[in-house]
């Protein structure tokens, strides 16, 4: 009997984690994510795993975002064998992920780490390449990785058992994007899990360019300060290639610093330079796509510390994107409460996260145990979101043929709900669930 379990991103946005059991028995777990966001959320990652690791045929992996992959090394732990399929992209950019996750987990001195380099080590190890749209026979599993459009290697995964197609959309790009090819249509499923992040909304048209200019030109004539925080995975790359093609342009002054202050952002940086062929067709005609004369990128503490130093004006692209950590915590300490400042915000920000509470207003915020208050001037940019809208997920879902069951995943209930009623009344699916963390489905 086939079975589908949800263990994450079940009514939340974060933890993607599911295991589908196949008519013969074998299992396959799709994603461990992270939870991330509400305090209470964030502690359900030292929870044992709801599984037997021993049991997993194969673990496929979406993509390389931490609320996908964040957990993965808890496998180890737990006596896993098998092999996790991914793209090649995906692959390179989890090992940075991981490896800085298991990093700032040791650097904390308060709570136990859920892992160590040594055993994302291990778990990379296990990680076997797999190319876009070639069909590779798992067990009594038929897997095929199709271009999700949503960051470099992401996909979604379709999974044959008998006769039965199961689709695993992952994380659906905001497509078509400045950075990636965009968001592949799939012909047939049986069976949809899809996510739903933004299933109430639409996003602005706005000109991310335009945006970015005018708040540079605003600290230019104020002597302020601009802080991106950004997400190291392709957000920081989507700002860069912006602001690149503002500076050849001789749109902005070439004089401006502009700090990229993320050792994993400049990493990940890196990783895009090694997969051209991702590029969508227009940053492909750009040989350096992600380099500008005055871009200063720190990698030490050191050089981050001296930012400070550096006459205004500056920009500062640093992580977190939900500022829920990373170097950008030290800035918003030095700069926030400053009338002159601009804080940017170009990702979606969660419930429960620091970033959540300034982009709904607030007057003062808590930073490493102190009240600062709150006087830059926030400003929150859409176009640069890597996930679909509520019309694309809609347009994705309607090109699949043959879909009689839709599960609604990775997004807060209200995106949901509103999601489901649309699919129902648009693409007139009336079977549409929205499972919750542990519950089971079977699937005929």
């Amino acid at each position: 009997m086939r079975k589908l379990q949800f263990f994450g991103a079940s009514g939340t946005v974060t933890g993607s984690s599911y295991l589908f059991t196949g008519q013969s028995g074998e299992n396959i777990l799709i994603d461990l994510g992270m939870f991330q966001g509400m305090e209470g959320e964030a502690e359900l990652n030292a929870s044992p795993l709801a599984f037997d690791a021993k049991n997993l045929q194969a673990v496929l992996l979406t993509h390389a975002h931490l609320d996908h992959c964040g957990r993965l090394p808890l496998l180890i732990q737990a006596g896993f064998h098998g092999k996790i399929y991914t793209t090649g992209a995906t692959k390179a950019i989890t090992a940075i992920s991981l490896l800085d996750a298991a990093a700032i987990q040791e650097e904390e001195k308060e709570t136990i780490p859920l892992y160590t380099k040594d055993d994302v080590e291990k778990i990379l190890e296990k990680m076997e390449i797999i190319s876009y749209d070639v069909p590779l026979k798992i067990g009594e599993f038929t897997i095929t990785f199709r271009n999700a459009g949503h960051i470099l290697g992401s996909a979604s995964i379709e999974v044959m058992d008998g006769d039965q197609i199961l689709l695993f959309s992952g994380d659906l790009g905001n497509t078509p994007e400045n950075l990636i090819q965009p968001t592949e249509y799939i012909v047939h499923a049986d069976t949809v899990i899809m996510e739903s992040t933004y299933g109430i909304s639409t996003h602005p048209r706005e000109d991310a360019a335009a945006v970015l200019q005018k708040e540079i030109q605003t600290i230019e004539s104020t002597g302020g300060v601009l802080l991106i925080p950004a997400f190291s995975i392709e957000r920081t790359q989507e700002i860069l290639h912006t602001l690149s093609h503002l500076v050849k342009n001789n749109i902005i002054n070439q004089s401006l610093p502009i700090f990229l202050d993320s050792p994993m952002a400049i990493e990940v940086t890196e990783v895009f330079k090694k997969f051209p062929k991702l590029y969508s067709d227009d940053l492909s005609h750009d040989p350096h796509p992600f380099d500008f004369p005055n871009l200063i990128s720190t990698k030490s503490v050191e050089e981050s510390k001296g930012i400070n130093k550096a006459y205004n004006p500056k920009i500062i692209i640093a992580g977190s994107g939900m500022m829920s950590g990373g170097r950008i915590l030290h800035h918003l300490e030095q700069y926030i409460s400053i009338p002159t400042t601009r804080v940017l915000i170009v990702g979606y920000q969660a419930v429960g996260t620091l970033g959540r509470e300034i982009l709904e207003g607030a007057k003062h915020i808590t930073l490493y145990h102190k009240q600062i208050r709150v006087k830059a001037t926030i400003t929150k940019l859409e176009a640069f979101s890597s996930h679909a809208d509520q019309p694309l997920l809609l347009k994705w879902l309607q090109h699949i043929q043959g879909v009689k069951k839709v599960f609604l995943t990775h997004g807060e209930n209200p995106q949901r709900e509103a999601l489901s009623q649309k699919i129902q009344e648009e693409l007139h699916i009336q079977d549409v669930l929205l499972p919750t963390k542990g519950e089971i489905y079977e699937i005929n």
